[in-house]
């Protein structure tokens, strides 16, 4: 799979898939590119190009002078979005506009954050107003001292390093699906299904604790000028639906589904679903 490069010389994986408008996927907290649903990927990039990409430190490679925050994910984001944006489709337009224009502009894109991910979309909506055409918020939230934190046994096993792939499984279903669906798949296999490489654990620490430095951004969402969806679920334990309301009402062209009956990890339990609210979003 390519790489590209970081200013400070890391390098991370990036994968392109279909062509059209931009959307670029950002990770959540201990997820490598593999991991997003394929599904909801491949429905996408039926009409769109979508860019998946690793943060810095997930491959194991690292740069000791620099480390994962929310606001560095940020300025990552940035440069892949800087190298990587503009499909066949979009690289014509553009050569078209630049025929008009002697200026050389900035395409916007579409950002979809999951997580981890949509508290840095939400710096980098912040800090590059003028890059994002919509912006997708799944189970976020702003940081900060306004964010409803998570019970305190949640983050407590959030915090646990485990050392086998099983132990990893079980924690992620207790934490990210609901009863009521491991239930219904009892089968543990069939809970994740996308998988490959797996994030270096010093890279999970850094993500651990760069959320729980972050200083949010709270009382800038006011400035975001990108039409925003925020989804999550009525029975999300790692980031209270509470949350989404308070993105919702801050942001000032904001649209809010709450969906009855999904946990943090809706997007592995209907990506199908999600999928279509993003492209009906978009288009």
């Amino acid at each position: 799979m390519p790489v590209i490069m970081m200013p400070d010389g890391i390098s991370l994986r990036y994968a392109v898939h279909g062509d059209g408008s931009t959307i670029v996927f950002v990770l959540g907290y201990g997820m490598t590119l593999d991991e997003w649903p394929s599904r909801l990927v491949s429905h996408l990039a039926r009409s769109h190009r979508v860019i998946l990409y690793n943060h810095r430190g997930v491959s194991g490679e690292r740069n000791p002078a620099i480390e994962f925050t929310i606001p560095q994910a940020a300025r990552d984001l940035h440069e892949i979005i800087t190298q990587l944006s503009g499909g066949e489709r979009e690289r014509e337009e553009r050569e078209e506009e630049e025929k008009e224009d002697d200026g050389k502009q900035e395409r916007p894109v579409h950002l979809v954050g999951y997580s981890m991910g949509g508290m840095i979309a939400l710096e980098y909506a912040i800090l590059y107003p003028d890059s994002v055409d919509r912006l997708v918020l799944l189970n976020a939230d702003c940081g900060g001292v306004l964010r409803v934190p998570a019970e305190e046994w949640v983050t407590e096993e959030m915090a646990k390093e485990l050392s086998t792939p099983e132990a990893f499984l079980e924690r992620a279903g207790r934490i990210l699906l609901t009863e009521s669906y491991r239930c219904e798949h009892p089968d543990p296999l069939t809970w994740f299904v996308d998988y490959g490489e797996v994030a270096d654990p010093h890279a999970v620490k850094e993500q651990f604790d760069a959320m729980a430095l972050w200083e949010g951004v709270c009382p800038e969402l006011h400035t975001i000028r990108s039409k925003t969806l925020i989804i999550t679920g009525d029975q999300d334990i790692v980031i209270p639906p509470e949350n989404a309301k308070i993105l919702a009402a801050a942001i000032p062209d904001a649209t809010l589904h709450i969906l009855k009956g999904q946990a943090h990890g809706m997007i592995f339990c209907e990506p199908m679903r999600i999928a279509g609210m993003i492209e009906e979003f978009i288009e």
